[in-house]
């Protein structure tokens, strides 16, 4: 993800910013913070003038779930559109496609790069470099191809299921979660810095526990139970994620917080799947 990796100077933290739009609990600075992650994460532009400042993108991160439920009802949306229309293989496909345009690509093109430059098998410092190249290499592309084709293949499978609208609604939440959740618990692997780093090195337990909150409750008002345990499995896959990129890399970027996105999507199908 070029666009989340070409800057920045220093980071300092701004008390007063900090403690204004960091209160995720004041419900004063609820919609600006929602608006933030919704702009930041999306296509959507419902303000252009938005300007918003490090400790703002890492109050952000508290929201990331509700973004993900917008999301979600999206693709919930364009599948009832394209049921009477297409085979479900067709759907699962355009519906993959839609969520990947709604996005901007961005998840996406932080698997590739995580894929080519985890895969390389060079050291840590390579792989960063490899990772910022915008060039896609083989293991992006087949990592691009592979989840593309198991999200469709798993979507489709699941829209005749019981639990199939719970569960396009709620696989981008369950996703986000797990980005939040990665992000409140690293570091930023570049020493450089990058557009990612303010929602890593200024994110951490306020962010994490508001983004648990709003995933558990809309895991239970969507699908009960079922729906809170594989949130929370999700969240001990996040977990594991973590010690992984520090192991890796360092901590993570970007790129990393967009393949964790991927990788939970698909997880959070194929859980449901056998729950269904």
């Amino acid at each position: 993800m070029k666009r989340w990796a070409h800057r920045c100077a220093p980071l300092q933290r701004d008390p007063a910013a900090e403690s204004a739009a960091g209160s995720w609990s004041n419900i004063k600075y609820m919609p600006r913070l929602f608006l933030i992650a919704l702009q930041f994460l999306t296509v959507f532009r419902l303000r252009h003038d938005l300007r918003e400042t490090p400790e703002e993108l890492a109050a952000s991160v508290a929201y990331y779930p509700l973004v993900g439920l917008i999301l979600g009802l999206l693709c919930l949306g364009v599948g009832l559109l394209l049921k009477a229309w297409f085979f479900p293989l067709v759907i699962g496909l355009l519906i993959t496609l839609a969520l990947a345009a709604f996005t901007r690509g961005l998840h996406l093109d932080g698997l590739a790069d995580t894929a080519d430059g985890l895969l390389s098998h060079r050291d840590r410092e390579r792989k960063l470099a490899i990772m910022k190249d915008s060039a896609i290499g083989v293991f992006g592309a087949l990592a691009l191809i592979f989840a593309v084709v198991l999200k469709a293949s798993l979507l489709a499978g699941l829209l005749d299921s019981p639990l199939g609208p719970a569960a396009i609604v709620l696989f981008p939440v369950w996703s986000r979660w797990a980005v939040s959740l990665t992000a409140g618990l690293s570091t930023y692997a570049r020493v450089e810095g990058g557009l990612g780093r303010p929602f890593v090195n200024l994110a951490g337990p306020r962010e994490i526990l508001a983004a648990g909150v709003i995933t558990a409750a809309i895991s239970l008002i969507v699908l009960g139970l079922p729906g809170l345990l594989v949130a929370l499995l999700i969240g001990l896959a996040a977990l594991f994620g973590v010690r992984i990129w520090r192991r890796e890399i360092g901590g993570v970027t970007g790129d990393i917080l967009g393949a964790v996105n991927e990788m939970c999507e698909v997880l959070g199908l194929i859980l449901i799947g056998v729950l269904a």
